[in-house]
């Protein structure tokens, strides 16, 4: 789904008061985060919001495919997606509408995306796009400011293709794709990206090459190759599917996108990094650090009958911590009692009851094996967290991307403290942007004109002005500080 381009191919806030807004929120996230609170102030900057927990294929390690989840089939209404807009969506830099199910089998999937992308949060489609899609659906797909369309198409022929995306039609998915990327040029946008996402297996393997030369026919903007969850052969449970052999591509995002976005440097963090290369995200809890799970402060799962989760790799209906119609706002749904009471046992843990050798990364492979979690002190699925090595790929991605887009003004602010931001342990995680913190260039203070934005309407008024009256309403004390440090230049 991009997790490997995302800190590249992540556009920029453009609308200034949208963008101090997001970033403000951004920062008391990761105040929030650096202290372990347990109740917060701030609203996640990336959500997940499953529009359809239903699916027409039979993929066998598909909890849906297979049908072994536990929850019900349905759909999201209008009515609960725009009071969830409403609430959450000014502060999100990431809404991904996916999870349990098959997007595209929601009819009015494509209104819930502009209403999403209006407030200038980057939506994201991943579909087995195995489902008719007439001209028409194809251009309100294109029109609806999607970000970035990621279709799972697991082999470069129809054979290879049907051995995991069992019910799927290969001819349809591959007319659908080159549909959608000849209309879209037609159409002359940027964006929706078109990314074919190739899931590696043993018997599938053999077709990068393949694919590589198929994407590029074809016109699409990404093509990114990632190992597929399977077991190995003659292990209990195995679906006939195991796990690839191979080493994985050299390249294994490749297209346009992502070599214009290794180009960008629009911002101080991107030309501060320019030309380096970061690491892949490492274990999630190294040697001595503490356990956490970082989506407790930056994410969440939404379920079409308005079941909050914590995260999407917690599918099934007992793992949910509440639901929204239980409480007056989303704020007050993500500090219910399961959400605090898990965000402080991880605080409280100092990751002592962690089995030898266990670092919680057991490779993709080994979903369910770690022990990464809070040891049981919260009485909830994070007990015993099903895919550490999910949270972690995915959070640090989403943080670098966030980052390399920053603003000088929030560089500023971090680069003035960042011990009060950052975790000891996010410097091995991010040592490309984190550095780039702690050279000159990013302490150095921005001018601050005196702008009245009540005086002249049309004038964009300053950061600093902006974000002092987001902090003159907002109940977090923390981001009053912010401002200081911007306007000081220290803590």
């Amino acid at each position: 789904m991009g997790d490997l381009a995302l800190p590249h191919i992540l556009p920029r806030v453009r609308d200034p008061r949208r963008e101090v807004r997001k970033y403000a929120n951004f920062l008391l996230a990761l105040r929030a985060r650096r202290a372990g609170a347990a109740r917060v102030a701030h609203h996640p900057f990336d959500l997940t919001v499953d529009c359809a927990t239903l699916c027409q294929l039979h993929c066998p390690y598909c909890a849906v495919g297979n049908s072994t989840i536990r929850r019900g089939r349905a759909l999201m209404d209008a009515a609960l997606h725009e009071r969830l807009a409403a609430d959450v969506a000014p502060d999100l830099f990431l809404a991904w509408y996916f999870s349990a199910g098959e997007p595209l089998l929601h009819p009015r999937l494509h209104e819930h995306l502009a209403r999403t992308a209006g407030e200038e949060a980057f939506t994201v489609v991943s579909t087995n796009l195995s489902v008719p899609l007439p001209p028409a659906r194809q251009e309100a797909l294109l029109r609806s400011g999607l970000g970035m369309l990621s279709a799972s198409v697991d082999g470069a022929g129809a054979a290879t293709y049907g051995q995991y995306r069992r019910g799927g039609d290969f001819a349809l998915v591959m007319d659908n794709l080159a549909g959608l990327a000849r209309r879209k040029r037609q159409m002359g946008l940027r964006f929706p990206l078109l990314e074919w996402r190739f899931l590696l297996f043993a018997h599938n393997q053999h077709e990068v090459d393949a694919a590589r030369a198929m994407a590029t026919d074809m016109g699409l903007d990404l093509l990114e190759f990632f190992p597929g969850y399977a077991l190995p052969p003659g292990t209990p449970g195995e679906q006939g599917v195991h796990p690839m052999t191979a080493p994985m591509p050299e390249r294994p995002v490749s297209g346009p996108a992502y070599d214009a976005g290794l180009a960008r440097r629009e911002t101080l963090i991107q030309r501060l990094t320019a030309g380096q290369v970061a690491p892949t995200p490492g274990p999630a809890n190294g040697p001595g650090d503490p356990r956490r799970c970082d989506w407790l402060y930056a994410s969440g799962m939404i379920y079409p009958d308005g079941a909050f989760g914590p995260c999407c790799v917690a599918t099934d209906a007992d793992d949910d911590f509440t639901r929204l119609d239980a409480h007056p706002d989303f704020g007050a749904a993500w500090n219910a009692p399961a959400f605090t009471r898990t965000r402080a046992a991880f605080a409280a843990g100092d990751g002592s009851d962690r089995p030898e050798g266990a670092d919680g990364m057991d490779g993709i492979n080994g979903m369910g094996a770690s022990h990464s979690g809070t040891g049981g002190a919260a009485g909830t699925v994070c007990d015993r967290c099903p895919l550490p090595v999910a949270q972690e790929l995915q959070f640090v991605q989403k943080l670098r991307a966030i980052l390399r887009n920053a603003p000088d003004w929030v560089v500023r602010i971090l680069a003035a403290a960042p011990e009060d931001f950052f975790l000891p342990a996010d410097h091995r995680r991010l040592p490309v942007e984190l550095s780039a913190l702690y050279r000159p260039e990013a302490r150095a203070l921005p001018q601050h004109p005196d702008v009245d934005p009540d005086v002249d309407p049309n004038v964009v008024p300053d950061a600093l002005v902006l974000l002092r009256a987001l902090a003159a309403s907002h109940p977090d004390p923390e981001l009053a500080r912010c401002a200081d440090i911007l306007e000081r230049g220290h803590a």
